[in-house]
C-alpha cells in the first residue's frame, strides 16, 4: 500500500533523511538516496513523494519513492540508448571499392576471336578453290577422252587366230582344272623326291616323333616304312617339316 508524506529533512553528506507522513498517521520515515528514483536533482525539503513501507533488520524505511513533484525522466529506457548509441559507434563502416575490369586481358581475348575468324574464313576459300580445280580437271579428262573417241570413230570386231583360239581354250582349262588334282599330283612329286629305300642303317625300334630322329632321312624311312608313326601332321608326304627346315 503506498503511502504519501514530505521530505522532512535531508543529509546530501550522508545521502539520507526523513519523510513525514501526511495526516500524521505514522511517524516520520526513513529514507536513503539509493531508493531515490536515478535524476540529476536531488532530494528537495517539502518535496511530496509516494512511497511504501518495506521492513529492513526490524527497522522501516520508504522504497519504490516516486516523486511527485518533479518530473523524473524513466531511468530503463537510458541504458538502451546508449547501447544502441555504443553499437552505432562500434559498428565497422565498409567502403565500396568500384572493381574495374582489366582492359588487357579483355582486349587479346577479342584479337584472338577475330584471328579465329579470318582464319576459318581462310581455309573455307581455301577448301572451295580446292574443290573447283578437281571438277575443272574431270571435265578437262572427259572432254579430252570425247574427243579421242570422236577422232578414232568406229573401230571393227577383229576376229582371234586359231592358235589365239587354241591358247584361249588351253588357258581355260587349265584355270577350270580341279585343285584336288594339283595338290594330289604335288604330293607324289614330292613322295618321289624324297623316298628313300630302305637301308640297314635305320630300322623300325618303336620310335614314333621328330625329337626322336636323328636326321631327315631316318625322319623319312620311318614314315615310309614304320607303323604309328606321328612325323607327319598335315600329311603331305614330308615328316618333321619345322625340325629339318623342309
Amino acid at each position: 500500500m503506498y503511502l504519501q508524506g514530505n521530505i522532512k529533512s535531508y543529509n546530501a553528506e550522508r545521502g539520507y533523511g526523513f519523510i513525514e507522513v501526511s495526516g500524521n498517521k505514522v511517524p516520520d520515515v526513513f529514507f536513503h538516496i539509493a531508493d531515490f528514483p536515478k535524476g540529476k536533482i536531488p532530494p528537495q525539503i517539502g518535496e511530496m513523494l509516494k512511497f511504501i513501507m518495506v521492513e529492513s533488520d526490524g527497522k522501516f524505511r520508504a522504497g519504490s519513492i516516486i516523486r511527485l513533484d518533479i518530473a523524473v525522466p524513466p531511468s530503463a529506457p537510458e541504458p538502451v540508448m546508449q547501447s544502441v548509441k555504443q553499437k552505432s559507434k562500434a559498428a565497422p563502416t565498409y567502403k565500396r571499392h568500384n572493381k574495374k575490369l582489366p582492359i588487357f586481358p579483355i582486349l587479346g581475348l577479342v584479337i584472338i576471336a577475330v584471328l579465329a575468324f579470318f582464319t576459318y574464313g581462310k581455309y573455307q576459300e581455301y577448301t572451295q578453290a580446292r574443290e573447283q580445280k578437281a571438277q575443272q580437271v574431270l571435265e578437262e579428262q572427259q572432254q579430252i577422252i570425247a574427243q579421242q573417241r570422236k577422232a578414232l570413230g568406229h573401230l571393227p570386231d577383229q576376229a582371234l587366230s586359231e592358235q589365239g583360239a587354241r591358247n584361249l581354250d588351253h588357258q581355260v582349262y587349265q584355270t577350270a582344272q580341279p585343285r584336288a588334282e594339283h595338290i594330289e599330283a604335288s604330293i607324289e612329286k614330292q613322295k618321289a623326291e624324297t623316298f628313300i629305300q630302305p637301308s640297314a642303317e635305320f630300322k623300325c625300334d618303336g620310335r614314333m616323333h621328330c625329337s626322336q630322329m636323328r636326321s631327315y632321312e631316318e625322319a623319312v624311312y620311318f614314315l615310309q616304312n614304320c607303323p604309328n608313326v606321328q612325323m607327319d601332321g598335315n600329311e603331305d608326304g614330308v615328316p618333321c617339316e619345322r625340325q629339318f627346315n623342309r
